[in-house]
């Protein structure tokens, strides 16, 4: 279950959705349906790419994710000019690169000795590699602002616990109560973490877990698995309920109110992605099985893009700029692309 949430991006926990590839190295630009004839999205892979899965934007458009070589799998970082940083752990067979913040430190995993390990990248490009104590193997998710790292491990029964790093390196363990795994998926500036955790019946919850340790659990819908994929600074929430083969998005605002979002003659629809102006990214995909990418605004409107000829567009991140990044495929099992969008 592990190795299937790393082959593909984050998006693939919600939608059990992926795959991957190349085009070409230099940057093109892609004409977006009517709706955003002002928009620009660009296509882009690292150099050598043959798969390319953006994960994370920050503040100032620096995106970050991971590449095949068709040998090797290599973290990057994709800088604002449109240049490339190859990021690999020392002594790994695979590199991971996971969430960047404003700052420009990267978090992810890496892979050695058939383990799963975190690290932490300074902007110099110094990597800190990270075990909680009596991990088998640890995921780390998410960055903030301030260098609190929250992600989950495995301990020796094959059980997943949620973490938070401190920016000290002191690492803390925690699941909510009735949790047999627990998975965060992202912290706000303020340090407050959501994910979610899976009980006895294996049955998905949200859960939100505050500075001070307290945590609490909420369900979209009773009975239907609830899958939080993001939190911005003011708390909100975004990702996806209901059953796997056909989600729907949800927003839940810092108060606890849900918003749910659900197909329009779509067959699913997932939030990814919500940054601090309250703008959620995300995909949605209609009856014929061919998806589009979605941004809803904070008044309930929403504008989809897609690229053309591309049957899959996978938004995962937007930051505050309104820009979009996530990768795209002209149909699934094909080679799959970067892009970043920007308003």
């Amino acid at each position: 279950m592990i190795a299937n949430r790393f082959a593909v991006s984050r998006l693939s926990l919600l939608t059990n959705r992926k795959h991957i590839t190349l085009l070409c190295l230099a940057p093109f630009i892609l004409l977006s349906v009517p709706a955003l004839a002002q928009a620009r999205i660009i296509s882009f892979d690292p150099p050598g790419s043959s798969q390319t899965v953006p994960l994370s934007i920050n503040a100032g458009g620096s995106v970050t994710g991971y590449y095949s070589d068709g040998s090797a799998t290599h973290g990057f970082l994709r800088s604002p000019d449109g240049s490339f940083t190859e990021i690999n752990a020392p002594g790994s067979t695979a590199t991971y690169a996971w969430s960047i913040n404003s700052t420009g430190w990267v978090t992810g995993l890496f892979v050695a000795h058939q383990r799963f390990h975190g690290f932490l990248r300074a902007p110099e490009g110094k990597l800190i590699a990270f075990d909680p104590p009596g991990s088998t193997s640890t995921i780390p998710q998410s960055i903030n602002s301030g260098g609190m790292v929250t992600g989950y491990y495995s301990d020796a029964k094959s059980k997943y616990h949620g973490f938070l790093r401190e920016p000290d390196g002191t690492i803390i363990s925690f699941d909510p109560s009735g949790s047999i795994n627990t998975q965060p998926a992202s912290i706000n500036a303020a340090g407050v973490i959501t994910g979610e955790y899976m009980d006895s019946a294996e049955l998905y919850h949200g859960f939100v877990r505050t500075p001070d340790g307290a945590l609490t659990s909420f369900d979209v819908e009773s009975g239907e698995n609830t899958q939080p994929a993001s939190i911005n600074s003011a708390g909100e929430i975004t990702g996806a309920y209901g059953p796997f083969n056909a989600p729907a998005g949800f927003l839940r605002m810092a108060d606890g109110t849900i918003i749910m979002f659900g197909p329009n003659n779509e067959t699913s629809e997932s939030g990814s992605g919500i940054n601090d102006l309250g703008d959620i990214t995300g995909s949605s995909q209609d009856q014929s099985g061919k998806s589009h990418g979605f941004i809803r605004r904070p008044d309930g409107t929403f504008v989809t893009f897609d690229l053309p000829g591309v049957t899959f567009p996978l938004p995962f991140s937007i930051n505050s700029a309104g820009q979009v990044t996530g990768y795209y495929q002209a149909s699934v099992y094909t080679t799959a692309h970067g892009f970043l969008r920007s308003p």
